[in-house]
C-alpha cells in the first residue's frame, strides 16, 4: 500500500484511467461486433446502406482508440482494413 501522499494520490489517479481505458477498450470492441454481426445479416446491394455507416462508425472509434493508446497505431489500420475489405465483399456479393 502507498504511504506517500504523492503515491496515494497516484494510486487513485491509476484507479480512475483503468476504469476510463476499459470502458473505451469495450466501446470499440462493441462497435466492430457490432459491424461484424450486420455483416453476417446482410448481403448484397441493400446491405450497403447499413454496413458503411457502421464501418465509418468503427474506423472513427478505432483511431480515436489508437490515439489514446489504448490499441497501437497498426493494429487499428489492419483492423479498419480488414473491415473494409469484409464490407466491400458483403455488399458486392
Amino acid at each position: 500500500m502507498a504511504t506517500h501522499a504523492s503515491a496515494v494520490k497516484a494510486a487513485r489517479q491509476a484507479v480512475v484511467r483503468n476504469q476510463r481505458n476499459n470502458q473505451a477498450r469495450a466501446h470499440f470492441r462493441t462497435i466492430v461486433k457490432n459491424l461484424r454481426t450486420a455483416m453476417k445479416a446482410k448481403l448484397g446491394k441493400e446491405a450497403e446502406k447499413t454496413l458503411q455507416p457502421l464501418l465509418n462508425e468503427a474506423q472513427k472509434v478505432l483511431m480515436k482508440a489508437a490515439s489514446k493508446n489504448l490499441i497501437k497505431k497498426k493494429t487499428a489500420s489492419r483492423y479498419v482494413s480488414r473491415l473494409s475489405q469484409a464490407v466491400h465483399k458483403a455488399t458486392r456479393a
